[in-house]
């Protein structure tokens, strides 16, 4: 009997224990449920939906879940949606519903401000609270971003107003309202405004609101803030104009700016760094914009004093400023170039080009650097040199301001040579820098002493005396004419080749003369004795 009964009671419990279970669903352990949404801002849409998601996770695999969604607009309206899991499932499903498609016809995306999302459980039936999940919430707004960098357009649309309707739009700054606002917008067959305001380069930094009104009045108004902001200026390569220059020649640079939205940049400026070859000193150069080569532009001269090897100019991070707050680069822009020694250009010349013993040569040396401006400060000698020797050493020249020129002299002395000259000139400074010239001149050196004229007039003289002493002699010894005339012949024909011999006959001539008038005297003595 016991056993009889055993066999009847035994099915009878399991069924009816498969039924309780079936009546009265268990939860899983430790469900978890993760409440988001698909977007976490949009503007204001007729046609936009947010995706409401609901992820559970450890579900009772056997059990039916059903939930009710529920959205509480701007207006303080709220909105309701449900839907359902049937089992079986897997321990880890997704739940979702869009809003406002699910949430009825009083549902929309027509209100600025912030939209409240929490979820209930309704199976199986929890105790206490039935939340699950924590709430979320997403925004609607007039714009479509929340900041902006200047020059980007600014996205606005609203929607629930009148076909056709007269919409005034407004944009405000802490000084008012923006130049160009307020504006009228009509809106479409929807009761849609639509506009896209390009912010100016130089609208000061901040916040900023938007306001439409129209009909129907809309509460909450449309009214939202915005945030303004300096932006961004791109800058080109760096261009120069020689990669390769010496010390004292000027460099050239130039690069070109735009806004991120392509315009080009003609305002601001900025200190361009150049930095030497040693790594650490540093020149900073003023770039401006020039509307003639529609670049930003300026100039350096390189020192004579200047390291020489390579030198990098550079844009620092955001150093330029368009003179709006604008600034950039947001990252270096670099150029190198290579800085060699200075080669002098040497033009040298002489206060003549011919001297004898005590001829003073004076050496005038111009020297000018690649730059075109004069070298002024350093060492200048003169060397001088006949054929491969050098005469004397080497002549220091100084720098005469009011000629812009180097000077320096040198007498011509008797045991110098005679013949051309080459005299060279060479420049230098400590940093390196040099040059060389040459000009040539001539000096001649007398063979002897000349006779002087006076000499020959005295010598003339003395012969001419020598001659009348004799032709006296002779007549005193003689007494008798024909010796005389013989005398004085061979006298006159010894004076005159004398003469000759000085090559002055006017000289002779009048002795001649005198020895004819002192003959013509002493013939008539003769004759009246």
């Amino acid at each position: 009997m016991s056993q009889l009964r055993r066999c009847v009671l035994l099915p009878l419990l399991a069924a009816l224990l498969f039924v309780t279970m079936l009546s009265f669903p268990v939860h899983a352990l430790g469900e978890t449920y993760n409440l988001s949404t698909s977007a976490a801002r949009l503007q204001e849409s007729n046609t936009a939906r947010v995706l409401l998601i609901l992820n559970v996770s450890n579900a009772n695999t056997v059990a039916n879940y059903a939930f009710t969604w529920t959205v509480k607009d701007p207006s303080g309206s709220v909105h309701q949606a449900a839907n359902s899991t049937n089992a079986p499932h897997a321990a880890s499903f997704v739940e979702s519903v869009a809003y406002p498609g699910k949430f009825g016809s009083g549902a929309s995306l027509a209100y600025t401000g912030v939209y409240a999302v929490w979820v209930n459980q309704t199976q199986p039936p929890l105790v206490g609270s039935t939340g699950v999940g924590t709430p979320v919430q997403f925004q609607v707004g007039l714009t479509d971003s929340l900041s902006y960098q200047r020059l980007l357009p600014v996205s606005i649309k609203a929607v629930y107003y009148l076909p056709g309707g007269n919409v005034t739009l407004k944009i405000a700054g802490s000084s008012g309202l923006v130049t160009g606002f307020p504006l009228n917008k009509t809106a479409d067959a929807t009761g849609l405004i639509s506009y896209a305001w390009p912010i100016p380069v130089s609208l000061p930094v901040g916040d900023y609101t938007v306001t439409l009104t129209g009909t129907p009045v809309k509460t909450p108004p449309d009214l939202q803030s915005f945030s303004v902001m300096a932006t961004n200026v791109t800058i080109s390569s760096l261009t120069v104009s020689r990669s390769l220059l010496q010390t004292s020649q000027t460099e050239d640079f130039r690069f070109s700016a735009s806004y991120p939205n392509g315009a080009t940049v003609k305002t601001g400026s900025v200190n361009l760094r150049l930095v030497e070859s040693d790594g650490s000193t540093s020149h900073y150069v003023a770039m401006t914009y020039s509307s003639g080569l529609n670049a930003f532009h300026g100039t350096f001269q390189i020192p004579l004093s200047s390291q020489v090897g390579p030198w990098v100019a550079t844009v620092e991070v955001n150093s330029f400023d368009d003179g709006y707050g604008n600034k950039g680069p947001i990252s270096s822009v670099l150029k190198p170039f290579t800085v060699s020694p200075a080669v002098l250009i040497v033009s040298v010349i002489t206060n003549s080009n011919n001297y004898t013993i005590g001829g003073i040569v004076v050496i005038y040396t111009s020297v000018v650097t690649p730059g075109g401006y004069n070298f002024t400060s350093g060492t200048v000698t003169a060397t001088t040199y006949r054929g491969s020797s050098q005469i004397g050493s080497p002549l220091p020249l100084f720098y005469d301001q009011s000629r812009g020129k180097w000077v320096g002299s040198y007498t011509v002395n008797a045991t110098n040579p005679a013949g051309i000259w080459q005299i060279q000139v060479n420049a230098t400074d400590i940093y390196g820098n040099m040059g060389q010239g040459s000009t040539s001149t001539l000096v001649d050196m007398p063979s002897g002493p000349q006779q002087s004229l006076t000499f020959s007039y005295l010598l003339v003289l003395v012969i001419a005396l020598l001659g009348g002493l004799a032709v006296l002699v002779s007549w005193i010894v003689f007494g008798r004419r024909r010796v005389l005339r013989r005398v004085l012949k061979v006298d006159l024909e010894a004076i005159h080749a004398e003469a000759k011999k000085v090559e002055n006959q006017d000289f002779f001539k009048k002795v001649q003369e005198q020895l004819k008038q002192q003959r013509n005297e002493k013939e008539g003595d003769t004759s009246g004795g």
